[in-house]
Formats: C-alpha cells, sequence, structure tokens
C-alpha cells in the first residue's frame, strides 16, 4: 500500500516548486543572452533547472494522490498554476532560443542536442497543454507559442536538413 502524506508535507513541496519556477525564470534570462553569443553554459543550467522543477512535479504529483485527507483541491489547484506558468515560461524562453537558431544559416558547434532536446521539449509541453485538466486554461499566448515554436522548428528542420541524420556516420565512410 502507498504511503499516504499529510497537507504539511505537500504544501512544503509546492513551496519549493515554486522557488524552483523562479530559478527556471531568472536562468532563461540568461540561457538567451548566452545563445545570441554562440555559448550555451547557461541554457544548459536553464534546462538543469526545468529538469528539476519536472522531477519536483512529478514528486507533488503522486503525494497530492496519496493524501491522508483525500483530495485537496487548493492544494492540486496551485499545482496546477504553477505547472501552467511554468510551461508558458519555459515556452517563451524556448521560442526565444529557437528564433536564434533560426536566424542561421549554420547552426553553431554544439547546438545539435540542444536543439533535439528543444524538439523533445516542445513535445512534451504539447503533451502537457493538451492534458484534460488544462483544458480552456491555456493562455491564449502560450497556445499561440506552442504553434510559432512549431513554425521555428519546421523552418530550422528546412535549413538545416542533415542535422537530424541519425545515420551511423561509419556507415557513409565505408560507402565512399
Amino acid at each position: 500500500m502507498a504511503r499516504t502524506y499529510s497537507r504539511g508535507e505537500v504544501e512544503q513541496l509546492l513551496g519549493a516548486l515554486e522557488q524552483s519556477a523562479s530559478s527556471v525564470i531568472q536562468t532563461a534570462g540568461l540561457a538567451s543572452a548566452d545563445a545570441r553569443r554562440d555559448k550555451f553554459a547557461a541554457y544548459q543550467e536553464f534546462k538543469k533547472r526545468c529538469d528539476d522543477f519536472d522531477t519536483l512535479s512529478i514528486l507533488i504529483e503522486h503525494r497530492l494522490k496519496n493524501m491522508k485527507s483525500g483530495k485537496e483541491r487548493d492544494l492540486e489547484e496551485k499545482f496546477d498554476e504553477l505547472t501552467l506558468f511554468l510551461l508558458s515560461a519555459t515556452l517563451t524562453a524556448s521560442l526565444h532560443f529557437l528564433r536564434i537558431l533560426s536566424e542561421r544559416d549554420a547552426l553553431p558547434l554544439g547546438s545539435r542536442d540542444l536543439f533535439l532536446r528543444e524538439l523533445r521539449n516542445l513535445h512534451r509541453a504539447q503533451e502537457k497543454a493538451n492534458e484534460p485538466r488544462f483544458e480552456g486554461r491555456l493562455g491564449q499566448r502560450t497556445a499561440a507559442d506552442i504553434k510559432v515554436a512549431e513554425e521555428i522548428l519546421a523552418a530550422i528542420i528546412e535549413r538545416a536538413p542533415m542535422l537530424l541524420d541519425f545515420d551511423n556516420p561509419d556507415e557513409h565512410q565505408a560507402a565512399s
């Protein structure tokens, strides 16, 4: 049987999630500025903080489902608000990053992995935004950001078709 959690335990984690969200927002600005100069260390930190937020979210979801007192609608609502807030903020930061990449004729060294990660993150953001609990709660800006991100990704893929070539490079050399 799963352990049950008190309201205080969940509230404490929600407080940590709020701090995590603030940390993500702070690093997003640094990441955008660095990406313009083909530097990605701050972007890596931004994504690490996003991953921390996601991990903490998983813990909170589990605890919300296993509370001693049963469902606590106000705590679930606060969790959903934080999730939507971060979804919107990370989409904005990702869009900025993708715009920088899409303006280039060639992708800078080291950006391939970041681009692929953004593609996965965009897909996850779309899935999250389409969850029934968020239906009708997604702001117009966030919905528009998802659409713009899809268009930017398409432009990048169009300009850099080899970016997504997952063939073994040894095969290409052997064929030559």
